[in-house]
Formats: C-alpha cells, structure tokens, sequence
C-alpha cells in the first residue's frame, strides 16, 4: 500500500509517498518533493491575508504534487496546511480553492495538532527509546516544542516565531549590520521565555530539531567543518557552534551569505531569522546541542494515516511491544539485563547516532544494535568463557517473539563478533553472509565491542561519548562522572573493528564536561 502526504508550510510545500509493508508494517520512502512557494510572503502574516500570487503558485504546486504521488501509485493522499493558512482569514477560501482545482480535501492544522504529528514523524524515524527528548520544529510562520519519549507526548507548545515571519518584520531590505536584529532578538526571547520555562521543568536528554531552517543550519555547520555527510540526519550542531555561525552570517548581506558553502540559496535570506531562534530556544532550555531530523510533520501525516486504520495500528503497536518485551525477556532470563547492559545500549546509540550521517545506517540497524547491546553477556550463564558464542546460540535458539528468523541470526552473528577475534573467512556464520551484509555486521559489531570497552567495569562510570569524524581518524570523547582510564583504554582496545569498518584510526579522549547518564 502506498500513501502520499502533502504539507503546505508558511516558506514551502513538501510532498512524500510512502510504501507500508503489509506484513511488517514498515514504511519506505519512495518519493520526495518540496518547492518554496512562501506563501506566507509579502506581510501575508501581518496583515493575516493570503496574497492572490502567493495562493496561485500554492495551488499550482499542490496540483502537480496530487498529480505526481497519484503518478507513483499513492491510494490515499493527505494534505495539511500550516501557520499561514491556520492564521489568514482567507485560509478557508484558500482550501476552497484546493478542493475545487486539486481534488484533494486540504486540512487546516490547530498548533496542537501540527505538534502532535510533527512528533509521530520524528519519533517514528529518530528512535528516542528511553531518553527524554525535546523536539524543536522552526517553520515560516510558528515554532513548535514537543517533550516526548518513545511512548507518548507530554507538551506540546507553539509560539508565533517563524523565519519567515520575523524576516518580514525585522530584516527585509536591510543590510549588515542589521539595525533592527536587536529587537528581532528581543522579540524573541519576550514570547520564548514562558515556553523555555516549562521546557526546563523536563530536564530532557536529547534535543531534536526539524524542519528547513535546521536542517538548513545542519549542512552550514558540515559545510565549514568539512564533513561530507551521506545525509544531514543526525549531524550534531552545537550551541556554540550556531553561534558563531550565525555571527559570520550577519556579517554579510543576503548575496554573501548565498556564496556560503552548504547554504541553500533560496533560504538565504530568512535563516538569519531562523537561526536567531534556533539559539534563542537552545541558550532558554540549556541545552549545548541539538541533533538534525530529516523527518517532520509529513512524516507524521503518513504515520497517523497509517494508524487511522484501527487494525493496522493495533498490529503495528502489538508488533513494537513484542519485540521489544521479547529482548527484555531474553536478558532477564540469563540474568543480564542490568546496569552494565543499560550502559553499553545507551552509549551503543549514541556513537550509532553519531555514525549516521558518515555511513549508511538505517533505523532497523538501530533497533538490532540496541537488542544486541542488552543481550551480548547472556552467554556468561553458560559458561563466562567463551560467552560470546554461547550468546549467539541462545539468540539462535531461543524464542523471541515478532522477529524474523532472519533477523535473529543477523543479532546473533552481531553478538558474535562484540569480543574476541573479528570476524574471518574461516568462521561459518561470517563465510554464508554477502558482502554488504558482512559490512553491516561489521560496522554494528564495531560500534558494539567500543560501548562494551567504555564500561569496561560494569559500574556505568562513562556519562556520554560524543564521536569527531576526521577524513583519517575518528575520535570518541567520553564524558565520566570519576577517573575513566581504564574505560578509555578498554574502549580504543576494543575499537580495532569500528576502525577497520570504518577505513580510520580509532582513538578515545576523556573530556572535562560531566553528564548525567541519558
């Protein structure tokens, strides 16, 4: 089955078709179009009207976007509208219109509805598992913030600050040094402060941010450091970093800031804008750093059609539970699902999320990852020599309820390889897998044997790793709450695989940031 998704933004209009595999009930992108029509332009959200062109090119887009998804077999498409059609007060008649020359019904998002989805499409593509994380979504016209976990969503806030918006109003037809950025800033901070506030209270792990201006930010901050990134998704952008990013920007007018490497040129001029209240919101909550999500509220508008089907849904739901309840069972069983396993999971996917945008991972190898850091030790209740095989054959020989065959014996060969020798040709369970699958195994494993390095003595002394991607080298800085010696020595021992998959030298750092354990 396949489903299409139309979000029409205040700055763009994006399209995504999507392929839901009726047995396991994943999804896969199969299309993708955006096109900044900016219908949110021209004082359109001061004045709280559509402009007659900017509504002519929306419905010639959505047109040709209905068109295209219907063209790559779509059965059911979904169109939502944002900000500036919530705001005007001929958004209706601008529905209207799309009804009438598209074909199509077009939805008028309220602020909460547009969170709500804007978290299904993150959470469902970012697994959050058990952190706390905040979800930071800058658009043309409004900003969302949603708190949430893996399970549920527990604010869900928009503010009136969008790039666009605040361009018209602060910054279109000046030049540096922009005389009116301080009251652009001030504004800011007067409507973000209450929002910030309630974001404190969370005290969250993770922070997240989507959407064009993010993203945007993403590919400036890869640009200037000189990481050729596979995808923006998951790059990590710092505090710090924006800062002085943002700086370097309002330096130059829109033509100098177009000639940036890594700037889109038709965002050039409002993600001065939107840049101002990505760090606004960032210094206001206290976090240092925020990790890029290509996946938003199209995303989400998929999803929730998806569980708009009552039996898809519940299949869905049910499948997600038993897989993960049967890991948890597993570990529990031989008496392995403690502190140490906790440990290595969570700081497996931090390097994990890290890797992303330098290698092709996708969210299942997430998902496998995670089984594999809480079931790499089951072999010690067999016997503590030589656990790692006794590890993958329990894995291979027990049951585990909503995994393929397949994907068990991928856990286990992954499980295999997290101590000891790598794998070699000699080895069965390596000799009988395709080379792309040997790469991945790798790469999984490698990632695997560092994390169970960084706690080397089960105590959970390692806080955070944060990885450097270098063009020969690749660093892990580790962040403890005491001496972490012996994990930083345990860790880059350990690391010969993560280096061989990954064509680099592997090396650890200690940092002299502390961090609470995620």
């Amino acid at each position: 089955m396949r489903l299409g998704a139309i979000d029409v933004g205040t700055n763009s209009i994006h399209l995504i078709v999507v392929e839901v595999d009726p047995e396991s009930l994943s999804t896969s992108t199969v299309f993708k179009a955006r096109e900044m029509v900016r219908l949110g332009a021209d004082d359109a959200l001061e004045r709280g009207t559509l402009g007659k062109r900017a509504m002519s090119r929306a419905v010639e887009a959505i047109a040709r976007f209905v068109r295209l998804a219907r063209e790559r077999g779509a059965e059911r498409i979904r169109a939502v509208a944002t900000s500036a059609v919530r705001e005007a007060q001929n958004g209706k008649e601008f529905a209207l219109e799309v009804r009438r020359l598209c074909g199509i019904s077009l939805e008028i998002l309220d602020e909460r509805e547009e969170a709500r989805l804007i978290y299904l499409g993150v959470a469902r593509n970012f697994p959050i598992y058990e952190r706390l994380a905040c979800i930071i979504d800058i658009g043309g016209g409004s900003t969302e913030f949603i708190v949430a976990d893996d399970r549920r969503a527990y604010l869900l806030e928009s503010v009136k600050l969008g790039s666009l918006r605040l361009y018209d109003a602060y910054l279109r037809g000046d030049e540096p040094p922009y005389p009116r950025y301080p009251q652009l800033v001030a504004q800011i901070h007067t409507l973000l402060e209450p929002v910030a506030r309630r974001l404190r209270e969370f005290d969250c792990d993770v922070f997240i941010g989507t959407s064009g201006t993010i993203m945007g930010l993403g590919m400036l901050d890869a640009a200037e450091r000189g990481d050729r990134l596979l995808n923006i998704h998951g790059h990590v952008v710092t505090l710090e970093r924006l800062r002085a990013l943002q700086a370097r920007m309002l330096a130059l007018g829109e033509s100098g800031r177009r000639a940036l490497p890594g700037m889109n040129a038709r965002r050039a001029d409002i993600i001065v804008a939107g840049a101002a209240i990505l760090i606004e919101a960032l210094g206001g909550i206290g976090a240092r750093e925020i990790v890029v999500s290509q996946h938003a509220l199209r995303e989400g508008v998929v999803i929730d059609l998806v569980q708009a089907d009552s039996d898809i849904a519940r299949r869905l739901d049910d499948l997600r539970t038993r897989r993960r309840e049967a890991i948890v069972s597993l570990a529990r069983r031989y008496q392995s699902a403690g502190l140490h396993e906790r440990s290595v999971a969570r700081l497996s996917l931090r390097i994990f999320d890290d890797l992303t945008p330098y290698v092709t991972l996708q969210p299942p190898d997430r998902e496998l990852l995670y089984a594999a850091a809480l079931l790499h030790d089951i072999g010690k209740f067999v016997n503590l020599s030589a656990h790692h095989k006794h590890s993958a054959y329990l894995i291979r020989n027990s049951p585990l309820d909503g995994w393929s065959q397949a994907e068990r014996e991928t856990l286990a060969t992954l499980v295999r390889y997290h101590r000891k020798s790598q794998p070699k040709s000699t080895h069965p369970e390596w000799e009988n897998l395709t080379p792309a699958h040997q790469d991945r195994i790798a790469l999984l494993a490698g990632i695997l044997r560092a994390a169970d390095g960084l706690d080397v003595r089960h105590q959970g002394r390692v806080g955070d790793v944060r990885l450097r991607f270098g063009s020969t080298a690749v660093v892990l800085e580790v962040d403890g709450d005491d001496d972490v010696t012996s994990e930083l020595a345990a860790a880059e021992f350990k690391a010969d695989l993560l280096g061989k998959a990954l064509g680099r030298t592997v090396t650890t750092r200690g940092t002299a940031a502390v961090r609470k354990e995620a």
